[in-house]
């Protein structure tokens, strides 16, 4: 093909950076980034290279880039801190890793910056041709406003207790799906508050702040609507709860949780985080120990968001173990989250307990995780936290049909 001729490739490429107004390419190597954003500005993108930090700066003090191109290990600086200033100043583009690094080091750099709120919208691994550039433009599609990260609400104190006594809380569902049939094995109940004139308003407004006497009376509410729940569902499956860590030191707990029903102790399983483990590990072990005396099974939430050792599970009885979301999304392209999960399965497996995979939200993840022998998953992929009457109907769709493991 005559050079200038564009093929089909390069054509894909041109329509996919169409939209990009401007972009960046930040490298410390002149005739990389020279190299890089003369290739941009052949397939339509206006671009400019710059070499620094402060050369960033200065850029960003004007319209912001839709694309920004971004050396891993710049001479004054290094993509991490890049990540932080992108996010104090608002950046709503996205950002393409480059470097000359392993494979690893760039999902590892991947990773920290979507968790410092930077959309990363691909990686290059250096040295690339100009046809990989080609490609990767071709992906990108046209640009579309970013939508903005939404600030946090801040937390309310005193609003659980307005919500306990005026009987604003609502307890909403989430399936555990087996994965080696696809039927429902389980609910999650979780609170919200439903305001008179508010409407619905997450935990993370009202949890964090709340006493511990507030959040006793959550967990017994909990329990009671959970009990409830289950039998609505026809008592073939558990309903957990989650317990606060401060709630297991409450004298009477185990008793009180009994009261809610009398022989339906295993219709509820209490889930404890790994952060309870780390934290009163006696006080943990001692109420979990009288926990499944009295005919409760137990669940170790949020496994991998702590540092609890195999010391401290060895004398913990757990039926469950879940790990946590951000090892099991996108452990379908990263190998060493696939590490993780397998090393997290068999750990679980050799206590004897199954192992629930979180925040499955992809049919990849969902292949990947049945592929690492996963028992249970939970996540959006299935189902949003709903309202009991839609769990019920949930339930009645029966199983869902799930992609056979590497397949």
């Amino acid at each position: 093909m005559p050079r200038g001729t564009a093929g089909p490739e390069s054509e894909a490429a041109m329509r996919g950076g169409a939209g990009l107004r401007t972009a960046i390419v930040v490298d410390d190597e002149p005739d990389i980034r020279l190299l890089v954003a003369s290739q941009l500005r052949k397939l339509g993108v206006p671009a400019q290279g710059i070499g620094s930090k402060a050369e960033l700066i200065a850029a960003l003090e004007g319209e912001h880039p839709d694309l920004l191109l971004l050396d891993l290990s710049l001479g004054d600086s290094d993509a991490v801190e890049i990540f932080d200033l992108l996010a104090e100043r608002g950046f709503a583009g996205r950002v393409v890793l480059m470097s000359g690094h392993a494979g690893p080091l760039l999902e590892h750099a991947r990773r920290i910056g979507r968790r410092a709120g930077v959309e990363i919208a691909g990686l290059l691994r250096k040295p690339f041709r100009r046809g990989d550039l080609q490609r990767l433009m071709a992906g990108l599609g046209p640009a579309v406003p970013a939508a903005q990260p939404r600030a946090s609400a801040p937390a309310e104190p005193g609003l659980l207790r307005e919500a306990i006594a005026e009987g604003w809380l609502a307890f909403w569902y989430q399936p555990k799906v087996e994965l080696a049939s696809g039927a429902a094995a389980g609910m999650e109940a979780l609170c919200r508050v439903i305001h008179p004139q508010r409407g619905v308003i997450g935990p993370d407004v009202f949890l964090p702040p709340a006493d511990d006497g507030d959040l006793y009376d959550l967990t017994l509410a909990a329990a009671r609507a959970a009990l409830d729940a289950a039998a609505r569902m026809g008592g073939t499956i558990p309903v957990s709860i989650n317990l606060a860590g401060r709630t297991l030191l409450r004298p009477g707990l185990i008793e009180a949780l009994k009261s809610r029903g009398e022989g339906t102790e295993r219709r509820l399983m209490l889930e404890i985080t790994e952060t309870d483990l780390i934290g009163d590990l006696a006080a943990a072990e001692a109420f979990a120990m009288r926990a499944v005396l009295h005919g409760f099974d137990i669940a170790i939430d949020d496994f991998g968001s702590g540092y609890a050792t195999f010391e401290r599970l060895r004398h913990f009885p757990f039926a469950e173990l879940k790990i946590e979301r951000s090892i099991v999304h996108g452990c379908a392209q990263d190998e060493a989250l696939r590490r993780i999960c397998r090393a997290a399965v068999e750990l679980g497996h050799g206590f004897e307990a199954k192992v629930v995979a979180e925040g499955v939200e992809t049919e990849e993840d969902l292949a990947a995780v049945r592929e690492l022998g996963f028992d249970l998953a939970q996540g959006y992929l299935f189902a949003r936290p709903m309202p009991l009457a839609e769990a019920i109907a949930f339930l009645a769709s029966g199983p869902r049909r799930l992609p056979r493991p590497g397949g």
